[in-house]
């Protein structure tokens, strides 16, 4: 799959359930317009607020969180109850849900087929995956409510100044002529794919102006599809954008594009302003995850605003402590008050994060931090006549996680031509099992970029993690090819 349209809708029961939902974003947008800009205060009090329904609602609905939380006494402060992995909840996944219908089986089955992605499990949900970077894949199942939260935060408050919007967002260009791209992994039931496709069929005026690009074709299909498509909004991964506006100050790419639009991987200074001054327009940086989309957005002055009134996020130590704001925490607890459905309260997602404790200068009073996030390498990898070629991390993720089923594989880059890897196992045999499962899928992938024989060599010892943060880098190129 390289390229894809929106997908036609096909029967009555598809255009009510998306005009249904189109109401329900709507009465949401509209809910939130009534207060877009909020203090720090009133955010923290909402969220408050939403957190004591939440852990009543799931103590009462989930038996997961019923057992988890049997000893704390109900009305407890939020930081008494105690932190949930997604080992814990993939591990009781049929127990985790406030709908009895959601088991582990029937979701396997719906996700087993790419034909699916976008569509409605149990004829109400949207269903989407995380990577497994943690060596255990996330399945992370949306309701109605969910869904309408996240687009009226993307909506009304991705903008570029809160005294002076200039940033248009996909929802603002549904009635113009704009075209919208977005370049990712669009073999896999991922997040990011899944509520665009959802998004594009809640407006037929939207649905033939969106079209979404694979990350794993060759960079000059990729070129020559964007040149021919034109879009006025092009979103995809810094990893991604950062070679595509190297292809545009080549002149290879020749796109003037309104606003750029990316997430899921750790963006410095320097990155956003070679993007920028690339194609010459603004860049909106997303925070968000699977687990949690839009908690917090990007303002002009390079700020991450966290959406306090719907995402809790408590900075700890390695202890589970908290860590004041000013600094770097080991890990993040998230509550998300969106999903009622698939309850998360005080979930470890792992990232490392940094609350600021001055306020931001684009005068949104919504708290701003800053995030380490992923930051695996992009590899260039050598083709003929001295040329290299990009290998993105998450295209080098996508064909492993999905073609091999292996999760929390490490890459490191040994030579221009070679690559050691290690995989997870309990013992040698095992991990030696899973590397031949990888070899083929990669060595496939390469050749259909055009890149020279890679030599892969199977390091014997599992995949080697911070010490300090326990976070996992998956792909990391030689030292002295890291200014590339």
């Amino acid at each position: 799959m390289t390229t894809k349209e929106s997908v036609k809708l096909q029967t009555p029961f598809d255009y009510l359930n998306n005009w249904s939902d189109g109401v329900h974003c709507w009465q949401a947008i509209q809910r939130l317009q009534s207060r877009p800009i909020i203090s720090a205060a009133s955010a923290r009090s909402i969220g408050q607020n939403g957190a004591i329904e939440l852990i009543a609602h799931a103590r009462k609905h989930s038996a997961l969180y019923a057992d988890h939380y049997a000893s704390v006494t109900p009305g407890s402060p939020l930081e008494d109850y105690p932190a949930i992995s997604r080992d814990t909840l993939m591990g009781n996944f049929d127990r985790w849900a406030t709908d009895p219908r959601i088991n582990r089986e029937s979701v396997d089955r719906f996700i087993s087929t790419t034909d699916t992605i976008g569509e409605r499990y149990l004829g109400d949900y949207l269903v989407w995956t995380s990577s497994g970077t943690s060596g255990e894949p996330g399945i992370y199942i949306q309701d109605r409510q969910a869904l309408s939260i996240y687009q009226s935060l993307l909506t009304v408050r991705y903008q570029q100044d809160s005294r002076e919007p200039t940033f248009q967002g996909p929802w603002h260009m549904a009635f113009d002529t704009s075209r919208l791209a977005m370049i990712a992994a669009l073999e896999g039931h991922f997040a990011g794919v899944v509520f665009w496709e959802w998004s594009s069929k809640l407006n037929p005026w939207l649905s033939n102006r969106t079209r979404t690009f694979s990350i794993l074709q060759p960079l000059p299909v990729l070129v020559e599809q964007l040149n021919e498509w034109q879009p006025s909004l092009l979103s995809s991964y810094p990893s991604m954008l950062a070679v595509l506006a190297n292809e545009q100050r080549c002149g290879r790419l020749k796109l003037s594009p309104k606003s750029l639009w990316c997430g899921g991987e750790h963006l410095d200074r320097h990155q956003r302003q070679q993007m920028e001054s690339a194609f010459g327009c603004p860049l909106i940086e997303d925070y968000g995850a699977s687990e949690a989309m839009n908690m917090a957005f990007g303002c002009s002055h390079g700020k991450l605003h966290v959406n306090s009134d719907w995402f809790i996020l408590e900075p700890v130590d390695e202890n589970m402590q908290p860590v004041p704001a000013g600094q770097k925490s080991a890990t993040t607890l998230v509550t998300n008050l969106a999903n009622r459905l698939q309850p998360l309260i005080r979930y470890d997602i792992g990232d490392s994060v940094t609350v600021h404790t001055d306020a931001c200068d684009c005068g949104n009073p919504l708290p701003t931090l800053s995030v380490d996030g992923r930051s695996d390498d992009t590899l260039w990898l050598p083709a003929e006549e001295d040329q290299k070629i990009p290998v993105l991390p998450l295209a080098l993720n996508t064909i492993i996680e999905e073609h091999a089923g292996e999760f929390g594989f490490q890459i490191n880059q040994c030579g221009p031509q070679e690559l050691s890897i290690r995989t997870q196992g309990e013992s040698v045999q095992s991990r030696s099992q899973a590397f031949d499962r990888i070899r083929g899928p990669l060595k496939q992938y390469f050749s259909s970029l055009g890149t020279l024989p890679i030599t892969l060599l199977h390091d014997e010892r599992p995949p080697e993690r911070d010490a300090c943060s326990g976070k996992l880098s998956q792909v990391n190129k030689l030292p002295e090819l890291l200014s590339l």
